[in-house]
């Protein structure tokens, strides 16, 4: 019986793709880049945000485990053997509690999870079950969730430093979820093997020999992405076999500053991207793996984003944000944003204060600050400045970049408003994003950009790589990737690959 997903339409059951033989690709062995196998990726990167495992489940996907922040769900708590009775309810009230805790907290709960974020990210979602498959084969599914709507969600994209070559906030997370290795379990599937326990930790193990009985298969979007990678990339590391692994990533940021000590492009991922969605541009510098762009045409862009796309100061901030290009220039534009605002009247410019942070923080906070806006537009101000000193080979932020982009900034306020201007801003940043769109009809369905990309324009996507110039290490010896070609993506190539990953012998303006 086929079990469709609610996003894509793909059938659930199709763990088999993810275990098909690789193909020869220029001389490189890689997994087939699929579109069911994007498809079914979509599937499990959108089930992270919201853990409505049921369909999953009657495709026969089982022993489920969550992990949300620092609580682990797994095992036969959630996973109950008889399948009826008060051990079921039991299964479902915990999977309610996990996905309670996904959804924006109250105030109080919202100050505790940001004062647990002083020391470090804590915040790491994820999904984990298995399927079983012919020849006594499985395959592993680990969905990890991405940025969540919860202010503290934030704080681990912003920990921008480099540790151990990789970027700090997204390489706390991957460790997050690494401490659940041992304790994420799968009883049903112990069962059937006959082994007392079966643990995530030793499926990895196994997947170090060839021959292994499993095959792990990762999909995450935005923040996801970047904890794939890294997991990916440590695993490898440890002594993981590259051909028991496949990932999609969707909207992934770069997550590695330093070039590791192998070919980038040889990790069994894959990154789908709209060429529209800044994010993919932040982050670190490199990403490990390929990534598949797609640029927009307007005929796209006027489905996906709707009735944004018919607002011409929309339009306007879309191309401005086209000036992103890294995690530098996102700094740059927020600090051009805010002293935008610091030249205008206090009342507008709280107005628009409060459309920015509306998103993120409850309206009892919000309402809590009051008449110490004004020293808060300041705050930022100085955070914003400090961030962008903290940054790999950055110092101060130069004036000959902000005057412009500010003085720009402030011709559009003016001709729009501030709170206009800063609702198009997050406009222009979330439209192209979104991984799923919502229901708007009992048979119609809004397809996001990542929906239309891979559903309707998977064979237009072009293979690239992205490489940020010119990174400075504070932990290592100066060295800068070196730049591409034809722009910040360039076509990929088995030679560019190789020129990538090793680090340049001087600086690259």
């Amino acid at each position: 019986m086929t079990t469709t997903g609610r996003y894509t339409g793909c059938d659930l059951c199709s763990a088999e793709i993810m275990a098909m033989p690789w193909v020869d690709c220029g001389g490189q062995l890689r997994p087939q880049f699929s579109r069911d196998a994007a498809l079914l990726s979509l599937e499990l990167a959108a089930t992270s945000y919201n853990l409505e495992m049921e369909a999953w489940r009657n495709a026969g996907w089982h022993d489920i485990s969550y992990q949300v922040d620092n609580t682990l769900l797994t095992g036969t708590q959630v996973n109950p053997a008889s399948g009826h009775g008060l051990t079921n309810m039991i299964g479902d009230y915990l999977a309610y509690l996990a996905q309670s805790r996904l959804k924006r907290a109250n105030p109080i709960s919202q100050l505790r999870g940001a004062l647990r974020q002083k020391e470090g990210s804590d915040t790491c979602k994820a999904i984990v079950m298995i399927h079983a498959l012919s020849g006594g084969r499985y395959v592993v599914a680990i969905g990890f969730m991405g940025t969540g709507k919860r202010i503290y969600d934030w704080f681990s994209n912003f920990r921008l430093s480099a540790d151990e070559g990789m970027h700090a906030g997204f390489l706390q997370l991957t460790k997050r979820f690494e401490m659940n290795l041992d304790a994420i379990c799968f009883p049903e599937t112990a069962k059937e093997l006959g082994l007392e326990q079966l643990t995530l930790r030793g499926i990895l193990d196994e997947c170090h020999r060839p021959g292994s009985r499993f095959r792990i298969w990762m999909a995450g979007h935005s923040q996801g992405g970047a904890v794939m990678q890294l997991f990916a990339y440590r695993e490898v590391m440890r002594g993981f076999l590259r051909q028991n692994m496949i990932g999609y990533g969707f909207a992934s940021p770069s997550a590695v500053y330093d070039p590791p000590c192998c070919d980038i492009a040889s990790f069994p991922l894959y990154h789908i991207i709209n060429a529209d969605d800044i994010f993919p541009r932040m982050g670190a510098a490199l990403h490990l793996g390929r990534c598949r762009v797609f640029t927009p045409d307007d005929s796209m862009r006027s489905l996906c984003y709707r009735a944004c796309w018919q607002d011409g100061l929309f339009r306007e901030m879309l191309q401005l944000t086209r000036r992103v290009c890294s995690s530098a220039d996102a700094f740059l534009f927020t600090l051009s944003f805010l002293l935008a605002l610091k030249d205008l009247p206090e009342e507008e410019a709280m107005n628009a204060l409060n459309s920015l942070l509306g998103n993120l923080m409850p309206d009892v906070i919000l309402g809590a600050i009051g008449s110490r806006r004004e020293n808060l537009l300041q705050g930022l101000i100085g955070r914003v400045r400090r961030g962008y000193a903290r940054l790999p080979g950055s110092q101060d932020a130069p004036e000959a970049f902000l005057l412009p982009l500010r003085n720009r900034m402030a011709g559009i306020i003016s001709q729009y408003g501030a709170k206009a201007f800063t609702k198009a801003f997050l406009s222009a940043l979330g439209q192209p994003h979104k991984l799923h769109g919502d229901p708007i009809g009992p048979n119609e369905a809004w397809l996001s950009s990542y929906q239309y990309i891979t559903l309707c324009c998977f064979p237009e996507l072009k293979q690239k790589i992205w490489c940020e110039p010119a990174i400075r290490m504070h932990c290592h010896p100066v060295r800068t990737s070196r730049a591409i070609q034809a722009g910040r993506f360039a076509t990929l190539s088995k030679e560019k690959t190789m020129r990538a990953a090793r680090p340049a012998s001087r600086r690259i303006s």
